[in-house]
């Protein structure tokens, strides 16, 4: 990944000065308040783009894009139950569950239809609502994903290591790096460091040495999430993986190449399975491409929009 020139910091800056008090908002879904960013500076009510983070992770995720989106879509930015600001349910912990709630969250703000990108976990959660819900989703974008051979970890350990043992050794490091809540001095020291977020995030990342501190200090200031290990737990009676064949909405697949958690393997069978899907691919980038290189995954989403 090469050092971002004007063009590029130009596009994605907006973040830094957006009034982000503004737009962000808690709504109930059957008792427990799920929190959310809902942005729609260009006055659009219809064409709606929802965003899922990963694991551990928040809405901030996607905190440099989202103003960019917001130009020409009504931007959504979840946090999952048991993440991010949203409360946790034990009701919500499978992948399914996660589903509803997203589905129970456009009910809530009048969406009828949306495209959804999920990211990392949150691309298992948009799956799923792409196969329960498919007349709420319009298309799915996938990015750190497709996750399907450690959805099979908690059921058949073993086997899942001996197929993808890389995957298997990059989530559990995953997890332990950026999986529980630091101290915000802690999160401030690993941010403005390269060498620190070299070490902590080199294994499922292509150049986190070259990420913008400011966005990181953002980024991982949310960090931990008590549905994390539920949600993976809950994997071991409800296979996300199934059904992919009724996945009917156009998809893209938006991937790092140096992605280690979602390996080639896993890709190939996603596409085989779902006939409208494609991929494409960003350079130089592991599991985070939309912060690894946001231009670039913005021009890859507005096209795929466009079509």
């Amino acid at each position: 990944m090469s050092t971002p020139d004007d063009s590029d910091l130009a596009s994605t800056s907006a973040w830094r000065d957006f009034p982000w008090k503004e737009v962000d908002r808690d709504v109930d879904i059957d008792g427990r308040r799920v929190h959310l960013v809902d942005l729609d500076q260009a006055g659009n009510t219809t064409d709606v783009v929802i965003f899922l983070h990963g694991i551990s992770a928040s809405w901030r995720w996607f905190i440099e894009i989202l103003p960019r989106a917001a130009e020409t879509h009504r931007a959504i930015a979840i946090d999952l139950p048991g993440f991010g600001d949203s409360e946790f349910s034990w009701r919500r912990t499978s992948f399914t569950a996660l589903a509803e709630a997203v589905a129970g969250v456009c009910a809530a703000l009048s969406v009828e239809r949306a495209t959804i990108v999920g990211h990392s976990m949150g691309s298992i959660v948009a799956t799923r609502l792409a196969i329960d819900r498919p007349d709420l989703v319009e298309r799915l974008v996938i990015t750190g994903g497709p996750i399907l051979s450690l959805t099979g970890l908690a059921r058949n350990p073993v086997q899942t290591f001996l197929a993808q043992p890389r995957s298997v050794a990059t989530l559990l490091t995953e997890l332990i790096t950026i999986g529980v809540p630091l101290p915000a001095p802690v999160t401030a020291l690993v941010a403005s460091s390269p060498r620190l977020l070299k070490l902590t995030l080199g294994p499922f990342l292509a150049h986190p040495e070259r990420l913008d501190p400011d966005l990181m200090r953002h980024v991982m200031s949310a960090l931990g999430a008590p549905g994390s290990f539920p949600a993976l737990l809950s994997t071991i009676g409800d296979d996300p993986g199934t059904d992919l064949y009724r996945i009917a909405c156009p998809t893209k697949i938006i991937r790092g190449p140096q992605d280690p958690l979602s390996p080639p393997a896993d890709v190939d069978r996603f596409l085989a399975a779902v006939a409208t899907a494609s991929a494409v691919e960003i350079p130089e980038t592991g599991h985070w491409p939309h912060i690894e290189k946001p231009s670039e995954f913005l021009s890859e989403l507005e096209a795929f929009l466009r079509e």
